[in-house]
């Protein structure tokens, strides 16, 4: 069985989302920098319903400016969840005074309202109240016993955008809340934060904090030293464009929360994090809590990863980090050694998490297992055959027969032993060295680096599949298909190249064979063709074919050892593209499949 591991939480961009950034970035902002930054504040301000937004670096930025902002210093004492990212303690540590580690909640992990009023001492300022794995804290007892004692609140919302509190976003009740933006969050920008307030003060000290101290009306005057946690045009783009999902993105993640708690909802020994009276959580991570004394926390996650299912560990208590004294936090304490991150990401499917929930009852069941002999269904088992069979193919050979013009053809599938041939390596390196505009990576054509090549075509790329184009028995070129979306039955086709005295018409008939085999064998709906604009040849051919350019990046070229590639513009400070890459789509009808399995 051949399965890539499920991995916990990835990013949700899509291809979409980043086009309009980089083409953006590559031709020209279609606004002012600073109009996507205001337009994501103006959003984030929207979905919490905060008067002000800042939108900076990240949101350990949000929460070290927002502390500065309401005055807290040495001597100050804050008091924050011991289940938390260790940026929690850093930033009260920053400003110089010092976290008071309270204890969680055992259901939710959130702060504890109960243990933070034992906590209270005369150097007390305020609480910050983290919002961890999209579970909602108890706000309410929070607020009234930071009235009462004169207490500021700042929401750490970092992993909670999309949850609520009785009926209000998290994020939208504190003096302060922040949100952050990295990539396994549930919004992602690849990096940057939000800082959100409704008290004009405090907004105003935090702007200016956040824009290293500056005067309001004077650039190049400063009235004190602040921050430099400005957030890139970019990052604001992106982010910008996934928060217009955020209904979607929480929607898709609640689906997933609810498969999880279907399949193992009465499994003896284990429970999923819950929902709380007056709350709806955003479920960023599906927590497994292991009530049963004898099952492992550090077992199951070592027979879940040897299963390819990469389950992680909760937070470890940042008071048993070495730069602070241990806490009497005994909830935290016993969650980081019993619960488990699950899978959450938002491309997860129905599927993997079938899969996940068998194995983990298989472990239930059987303590002692090292890992799930679960079968598989849907798109991973056709997954998991497809990978065998290209496996299967390429150790045995594989021949594609067809005709054209009068002349016997055939896709000649490249295996192992063709690797160990000098002919077939002198062949490659002639095509590299007469095709360079072709291929994004140019490195030195020596017979060391060609037959590289081919061994990481044959073994290091299971789903790379490299056919020989014949005619009447002579080697005229190549073509390939690889990058194989198996859940969206796509993949692309690569590496094409003839040479010139090949027979007219041969490389259109040798890609309408691939795609034919393609569609009926392996199921491919869509294929994609990712050409450089220099291959003017490729492009043409793709045109006739029925491909239609979908997007356009710019690159710019850059030496490496050994040669040079083409990375992409994503930042702007290249005035002029060296080469544009070209992704075009051409979508397959028919719906016969596996002749050939």
């Amino acid at each position: 069985m051949i399965i890539d591991p499920i991995i916990p939480n990835g990013p949700s961009i899509t291809h979409h989302e980043i086009e309009h950034v980089t083409s953006a970035c590559a031709t020209g902002w279609n606004m002012r920098a600073s109009s996507y930054i205001n337009a994501f504040r103006q959003l984030m301000a929207q979905i919490t319903g905060h008067k002000y937004a800042l939108a900076l670096s990240s949101c350990t930025g949000a929460m070290h400016v927002a502390l500065n902002a309401l005055g807290i210093k040495q001597g100050d004492e804050v008091l924050v969840p011991d289940l938390a990212d260790f940026s929690v303690a850093a930033c009260v540590v920053y400003c110089g005074a010092t976290p008071i580690f309270c204890d969680v909640e055992p259901d939710t992990l959130c702060l504890s309202p109960e243990d933070a009023a034992c906590k209270i001492t005369p150097r007390t300022k305020g609480l910050i109240a983290v919002h961890l794995y999209g579970q909602p804290c108890s706000m309410e007892p929070l607020l009234d016993l930071a009235n009462k004692k004169g207490l500021f609140v700042l929401e750490d919302a970092a992993q909670g955008i999309g949850s609520s509190i009785n009926g209000r976003p998290a994020g939208s009740l504190g003096h302060f809340s922040t949100f952050s933006f990295k990539g396994n969050k549930s919004v992602v920008s690849g990096e940057g934060g939000i800082l959100l307030t409704s008290d004009d003060q405090l907004f105003d000290r935090a702007a200016r904090l956040a824009a290293g101290g500056r005067t309001s009306d004077n650039p190049f005057s400063y009235d004190f030293v602040g921050f430099n946690y400005s957030i890139s045009s970019l990052q604001a783009a992106l982010g910008f464009a996934q928060t217009s999902r955020l209904d979607e993105l929480i929607t898709k993640k609640k689906q997933i929360h609810s498969w999880y708690r279907e399949r193992l909802s009465g499994t003896p020994g284990i429970r999923l994090n819950t929902e709380a009276q007056h709350s709806q959580p955003s479920f960023l991570t599906n927590l497994l809590f292991i009530d049963e004394p004898n099952i492992q926390r550090t077992k199951m996650i070592s027979q879940l990863r040897a299963s390819n299912i990469i389950a992680e560990p909760v937070y470890f208590p940042i008071s048993s980090m070495p730069m602070f004294k241990q806490a009497e936090t005994p909830v935290a304490y016993a969650a980081s050694t019993k619960a488990i991150c699950l899978p959450s990401g938002h491309n997860r499917t129905e599927e993997e998490v079938d899969y996940i929930c068998r194995a983990i009852q298989q472990f239930v069941k059987e303590p002692g297992r090292d890992k799930a002999k679960v079968p598989l269904t849907g798109w991973l088992k056709y997954k998991s055959d497809t990978l065998e069979f290209f496996t299967r193919i390429k150790k045995e050979g594989f021949i594609i027969p067809f005709e054209h013009e009068g002349h016997s053809c055939e896709l000649r599938m490249v295996t192992s032993a063709d690797t160990q041939d000098a002919k077939v390596v002198e062949t490659l390196a002639r095509w590299r060295e007469a095709s360079a505009a072709a291929f994004l990576t140019r490195t030195e054509i020596t017979e060391q680096t060609m037959q590289q090549i081919l061994n990481n075509y044959v073994s290091a790329l299971r789903d790379y599949l490299l056919f020989f184009i014949f005619s009447d028995g002579y080697l005229y070129g190549q073509v390939a298909l690889n990058d194989f979306a198996f859940q969206k039955h796509e993949c692309c086709i690569d590496g094409l190249y003839l040479e010139d005295h090949a027979p007219k018409g041969l490389a259109a008939a040798s890609c309408e064979t691939i795609f034919e085999w393609a569609e009926k064998s392996l199921e491919i709906k869509n294929i994609f063709n990712h050409v450089v604009a220099s291959n003017k040849k490729v492009r043409l051919l793709a045109a006739a074919q029925g491909f239609r350019e979908i997007s356009r990046t710019a690159l710019y070229r850059e030496e490496i050892p050994g040669g040079e590639t083409f990375r992409p513009m994503y930042m702007p400070g290249h005035d002029t593209p060296d080469e544009y890459l070209l992704i075009c789509k051409k979508s397959l009808s028919g719906k016969e499949m596996h002749d050939n399995k």
